[in-house]
């Protein structure tokens, strides 16, 4: 029997590389505009008058006297007898009014989070859009998301594309990148917060420049000054951007990257996502030992040998299906996490999977017309998640304003 002989492999160049990324970008595109018809621009969602009772906890009796009262939006009515309709906006100024979130004091700092972990798939995206979103709609909180992801998987859940559409001076890489004098482009990060279609939620966005930051990090410690804190550079250039938003929530790459240490040390609050299956749970043993090792290893480089801490640091199990196999790894990650694992569980669901590849949240979809036990099931952890998280800072701020009374 005569062997068939393979053609020998076909190299692949630099050119050929630069179009098929150029090929990679525009099938981006053609797939959000698709998605996101009839304008390639997400639109915030609109809330009937049921939603907007749910999300104030009011019946409709309630809901009845206070629209009569007139002293909040009156939302749109087609017809009479129509349910009335509410923008995200109007919406917001219900629950506020009705739910009455505790306000943080001007003199106090707004809370960085940061959802990481080094390993892809763990869902720390969809958290952490998710959570935006919800702090913003639950408890009317002014937020900022920061995509620190060189792929920008954030910044295309609002509908834009982070390589066509994001130059490198509107990231977060000016404060990085320095002039011959050694100093930062852009002092802090005030020049870089941008409106979205989302209200009460900006947005620093992410495009595939950041990786330049993992070169220009380092360079800047052994070229120019041995005591530069590189790790330090993110907190102080979101330090003044503290003053204006009550959370700034940080999206990472899944790598250990300079621009991962930053985000790491900048955090008030960590968020580490994770599936329960083996490589998950082994990846984030990893994460572990690395984080501790990076924090012990700065310590000498500080004041006093003061190290990193935090406000709180949650172990959020995600994606959890109804398997035996996944409910093993689940015990193995409160097991080994304890305290530490939080009380809200993201169970794995076919709607989660759909909003997904529709670029969209679950709070994307008030709207949604399927089952509502499906939708039922998917949004109330989150709407647990946030309200768990904003109830915990309100704590500490209501702590931080009796040390300064």
């Amino acid at each position: 029997m005569e062997l068939a002989i393979a053609p020998p492999p076909q190299r692949v160049t630099a050119d050929d590389l630069v179009n098929m990324a150029e090929r990679a970008s525009a099938m981006l595109k053609l797939i959000r505009d698709s998605m996101l018809q009839p304008e390639p621009r997400k639109e915030p969602p609109v809330f009937t008058s049921n939603k907007v009772q749910a999300l104030c906890g009011i019946d409709k009796t309630k809901f009845s006297t206070l629209l009569k009262a007139g002293k909040l939006p009156q939302g749109e009515q087609e017809s009479k007898g129509r349910m009335r309709r509410f923008t995200l906006a109007e919406t917001i100024e219900w629950v506020d009014a009705t739910v009455k979130p505790l306000k943080r004091r001007k003199k106090q700092k707004g809370k960085i989070i940061t959802v990481a972990n080094f390993k892809g798939g763990v869902t720390k995206t969809t958290t952490g859009m998710n959570l935006a979103q919800g702090l913003t709609l639950r408890r009317c909180r002014r937020v900022l998301h920061v995509d620190l992801d060189p792929q920008g998987s954030s910044t295309v859940l609002y509908g834009i594309n982070p390589n066509a559409e994001i130059a490198a001076n509107e990231t977060v890489l000016p404060v990085i990148d320095r002039d011959d004098a050694g100093q930062p482009l852009q002092q802090n990060l005030l020049y870089a917060p941008q409106k979205t279609y989302w209200d009460n939620l900006d947005l620093i966005p992410a495009s595939s420049d950041l990786f330049n930051a993992e070169f220009m990090l380092p360079a800047q410690v052994h070229q120019k000054d041995a005591t530069f804190k590189f790790w330090e550079v993110l907190r102080a250039a979101l330090e003044p951007l503290l003053d204006e938003y009550d959370y700034i929530v940080i999206d990472t790459a899944p790598t250990l990257s300079y621009l991962t240490i930053n985000s790491l040390f900048a955090a008030d609050a960590m968020i580490v996502p994770i599936v329960p299956d083996v490589l998950s749970y082994s990846s984030m043993v990893q994460f572990w030992g690395l984080l501790s090792e990076l924090v012990t290893g700065m310590k000498s480089f500080t004041k006093g040998g003061e190290t990193k801490s935090y406000d709180s640091v949650d172990v959020l199990i995600s994606r959890m299906p109804n398997k035996p196999g996944a409910q093993l790894v689940n015990d193995w990650i409160r097991k080994t996490y304890g305290s530490y694992v939080s009380a809200v569980e993201i169970p794995e669901t076919e709607l989660a999977r759909t909003a997904s590849n529709d670029f969209k949240t679950i709070y994307d979809m008030p709207d949604y017309d399927g089952s509502p036990e499906a939708y039922r099931r998917i949004k109330e952890p989150y709407d647990k998640l946030v309200d768990f998280i904003d109830d915990r800072t309100c704590r500490f701020w209501a702590a931080e304003e009796l040390e300064l009374a």
